[in-house]
């Protein structure tokens, strides 16, 4: 016999008098332990605050604006697989080739700053973020109306300023929407933007070799971003409330940014890191297709296999980097990748070019989130999505160039030659995140002589 459902058997006996009250009377565990986590959710790690989950309607709002982030991410890198045909139909040398991007790069610059100050000023930062995708979503519809070179390059100017609105009121929303649980909806947010960088080459290269037309192909693309603009629209309010005179506030703004000796370390870094990679996606596919043989499809691919190990290396990273440091893995991984990005100028298989391309992914994708993970720490939270729009700002202002150069490299030395250029860049990089980190390890020090 079972002596485990037998009736004398203490667990199943049945509670009686003081044992029965004492166990009554216990506090329910949501009393002692105000914060706990159902074993169920282990994923979201959903917080219990007094015994209530966090409402599945903020999930789908984190979701929500993680998605718009993969399509923002899409058409930045919409005409990066199909470039190659561009150049053959408009018959552009290097130099036209790089000012497509130069010309996105400078619209997002402008127009970065006074758009992320402006979001903070009103508090709109919903009619600002599905403004931002519909003014992304407009130019792709008339790239296939686009007779000549001047008019593409208008289009995509367009898209440029839709593109600097997107940040600053995507970062206020999904910070807004968890604001104890920030690291997670950061992480959520960066992982969307890395997911439309997976899929956006592999589409746009697989759907204008199906077409047999590019232009074609990117009259599907308005639809992404019409339908996350409605979703954004009707998902979330602006807030709206009393806010300071406009030069006050700007001056407020404009003084805890540029008085931050660490923050203006960290836009110089960033800003040459994105002069390095926004040349090496400009030319990367020339680079593909003029001396390795690749088509528009395979370019597609190539590219999604790039990002999808690099968004592979940014989780792995970035959890690392809670136990070493950011700043320290930011010094080593840009100067890993000054070297990695330099071999490219000599790689001259399929083999030897699979293995560099395999190293830049894993060594150059992760920085871009310790750098934007630093930057959130070094400020106040009343002006963290100006700071942030002040990063991008000067990221697209500096990278504004680096098409342009690399392309004058490449018309005069080769276009191999440029990846050198572009390696150089990292490598200025690396010596300011010197100086960034050895300012961050003061700060404790600094921090704690104040108190």
């Amino acid at each position: 016999m079972n002596c485990a459902i037998h009736p004398a058997y203490p667990r199943n006996r049945p509670l009686e008098g003081t044992l029965f009250f004492a166990r009554m009377s216990r506090p329910t565990l949501t009393r002692v332990f105000p914060r706990t986590y159902k074993p169920n959710e282990w994923f979201f790690r959903a917080p219990v605050i007094n015994g209530l989950s966090m409402a599945p309607s903020k999930i789908f709002n984190l979701f929500a604006i993680a998605g718009s982030h993969a399509v923002n991410a899409f058409y930045t890198q919409l005409l990066i697989p199909v470039l190659p045909l561009i150049v053959a139909e408009f018959e552009l040398n290097y130099v036209q080739a790089g000012l497509i991007v130069t010309t996105y790069s400078v619209a997002n610059s402008v127009f970065q700053f006074p758009l992320s100050f402006i979001s903070d000023y009103t508090r709109r930062w919903r009619t600002v973020l599905a403004l931002s995708l519909l003014t992304q979503a407009l130019p792709v519809l008339l790239y296939g109306y686009a007779a000549n070179y001047s008019l593409l390059l208008l289009f995509v100017f367009i898209g440029g300023i839709g593109s600097a609105a997107y940040h600053p009121p995507a970062v206020a929303l999904i910070t807004r929407e968890l604001p104890e649980r920030r690291g997670f909806c950061t992480g959520l947010f960066n992982g969307g933007g890395e997911m439309g960088n997976i899929i956006s080459p592999a589409i746009v290269g697989w759907l204008a070799v199906y077409l047999a037309s590019w232009r074609l192909a990117a009259q599907f693309y308005v639809i992404p971003g019409v339908i996350w603009a409605a979703l954004i629209w009707f998902r979330f309010q602006d807030q709206l409330g009393e806010r300071l005179p406009f030069r006050q506030a700007a001056r407020s703004t404009f003084g805890a940014l540029f008085r931050n000796k660490s923050l203006m370390l960290l836009i110089a870094l960033s800003s040459f890191r994105i002069m390095g990679f926004r040349g090496f996606m400009a030319f990367l596919p020339l680079l593909l297709a003029e001396q390795f043989g690749f088509d528009t499809k395979g370019v597609g691919w190539l590219l999604s296999a790039y990002f999808l190990i690099g968004s592979t290396m940014s989780i792995i990273i970035g959890r690392w980097s809670d136990e070493t440091g950011r700043t320290k893995l930011i010094v080593v991984l840009t100067f890993m990748c000054a070297t990695a990005m330099a071999s490219l100028t000599w790689v001259s298989s399929l083999t030897t070019l699979l293995l560099a391309l395999f190293a830049v992914a894993c060594i150059l994708t992760p920085v871009p989130t310790l750098v934007l993970a630093v930057g959130t720490e070094l400020v106040d939270e009343r002006v963290r999505s100006s700071s942030v729009g002040m990063i991008y700002g000067f990221n697209e202002a500096a990278s504004a160039l680096s098409p342009l150069i690399g392309g004058l490299v490449a018309e005069a030395m080769g276009l191999q030659v440029a990846f050198t250029f572009y390696a150089s860049m990292f490598m200025v990089g690396g010596f300011i995140a010197v100086f960034l980190h050895r300012e961050s390890a003061l700060q404790p020090q600094a921090q704690g002589g104040e108190s």
